[in-house]
């Protein structure tokens, strides 16, 4: 009996199977994470695009403009053309239509919202809200 016990003692035939589990658990978490990671990134440079652009557009779409002039409506839609598979919140600051939303030397202010939902709960349990303005003086 006492040689059976020292046989089961040096036995090492399931170590290799919990190393691999511990691992790879370890393993898939960095790789996860660094996706996710990514991915946040990703959509705040493109949030930041987005208000980067759609002030640009306005600013040289301005009331006295030989191109249509834009109101808060037309800055709202281009932006929302251009975020591909990324819902967005767009507004506008002055808010309005007309000559008083983008006169010549105003400036005119984007602001783009998204809500960035993690793949996994697993390190960041909920979901925030990324935001971008950028403000530009209308040139027309």
């Amino acid at each position: 009996m006492n040689g059976i016990r020292r046989r089961f003692a040096r036995d090492e035939s399931g170590q290799e199977i919990i190393e691999f589990a511990v691992t790879s658990l370890v393993f898939f978490m960095v790789i996860f994470g660094t996706l996710q990671f990514g991915l946040a990134v990703y959509r705040y440079n493109m949030v930041s695009n987005l208000a980067q652009e759609g002030a640009r557009w306005a600013s040289v779409r301005g009331f006295n403009s030989s191109i249509a002039p834009a109101t808060e409506g037309d800055v709202r839609a281009f932006v929302i053309s251009r975020s591909v598979g990324v819902p967005v919140t767009v507004t506008t600051i002055p808010a309005g239509t007309g000559p008083s939303l983008l006169t010549a030397g105003s400036a005119i202010s984007v602001n783009v919202q998204t809500v960035f939902s993690p793949l996994t709960s697993l390190l960041t349990p909920a979901s925030f809200t990324m935001e971008s303005t950028a403000q530009m003086v209308v040139s027309r």
